[in-house]
C-alpha cells in the first residue's frame, strides 16, 4: 500500500491540508488525483516535470498577456509577506497578513494562466495542470498557515514554503514561455538576473 497525506512526498507542504482537499483553491490538483505531495522545483530545474504539454503559443501568448501582469503583481504580494512577518508581532498575524483569498494575491488568475498554458481542447486537464494548481494550493495554504502562526519561525516556515510554491509555479510557466510567447517571469526572493537589472536601469535612465 503507497503511504498517502498531504505532506508525504515533500515534509515541507502545508500540514493544514485538509484530507478532502475541502480546504484549498483548486480541488483538482496532484494531490486530489495522487493524494501525495508534489517535491519542489528548484530555481532552473528544468528536470521535474519531465515535459511540458504541447499547447498552441498562440494560446500561450493570449494568456500571458491577459494574465501576467497579474501574476507579477500576485507573485511580489507574496514576496512582500517576509517584511510584514518580520516586522508584526505574532498576535497581529492575522489582522495583518491579508487572508490567502484576498485579491492581492491574484491566486486565481495564476490558475487561469495554468489552464491556458499546461492544456488544451486536445490534451484536457493534463498531470502538468494538476501540478501547477497543486503548487498554486500550497501558497494559498501558505499564507493561511502563517496568519495562523504561533510564533515568528512557524509564520517564516510557512512563507517560505509558499515562496517555494511560488518560483515552482513561476518555473513551470516560464518553461512554457518561448521568445515567441514573450518575457519570462523574475523568480521571487531571487538575486536579480543580470537581463534585470539591466532593464532597471535602463527605466532609470528614460
Amino acid at each position: 500500500d503507497r503511504e498517502l497525506g498531504p505532506q508525504v512526498g515533500n515534509p515541507e507542504a502545508s500540514a493544514s491540508r485538509k484530507f478532502d482537499n475541502s480546504n484549498v483553491l483548486f480541488g483538482q490538483d496532484t494531490y486530489f488525483k495522487f493524494g501525495t505531495a508534489s517535491p519542489w522545483i528548484e530555481p532552473g530545474d528544468t528536470s521535474f516535470p519531465k515535459q511540458m504539454p504541447f499547447v498552441l503559443s498562440q494560446q500561450r501568448y493570449d494568456a500571458l498577456k491577459k494574465y501576467g501582469e497579474r501574476v507579477i503583481r500576485g507573485t511580489k504580494a507574496v514576496e512582500a509577506l517576509g517584511d510584514v512577518i518580520n516586522s508584526t508581532p505574532v498576535e497581529e498575524f492575522s489582522t495583518k497578513i491579508l487572508p490567502p483569498d484576498a485579491p492581492e494575491y491574484y491566486l486565481r488568475p495564476l490558475g487561469l494562466l495554468a489552464n491556458n498554458f499546461l492544456a488544451s481542447e486536445n490534451t484536457g486537464t493534463t498531470n502538468e495542470l494538476f501540478l501547477a494548481r497543486w503548487y498554486i494550493n500550497e501558497i494559498y495554504l501558505g499564507i493561511a498557515d502563517a496568519r495562523a502562526a504561533k510564533s515568528k519561525e512557524d509564520a517564516l516556515k510557512s512563507y517560505d514554503a509558499a515562496k517555494k510554491a511560488v518560483n515552482s509555479f513561476l518555473g513551470m510557466m516560464n518553461r512554457s514561455i518561448t521568445a515567441k510567447v514573450g518575457d519570462k517571469f523574475e523568480l521571487i526572493g531571487q538575486p536579480p538576473t543580470v537581463a534585470a537589472a539591466s532593464a532597471t536601469e535602463e527605466a532609470k535612465s528614460e
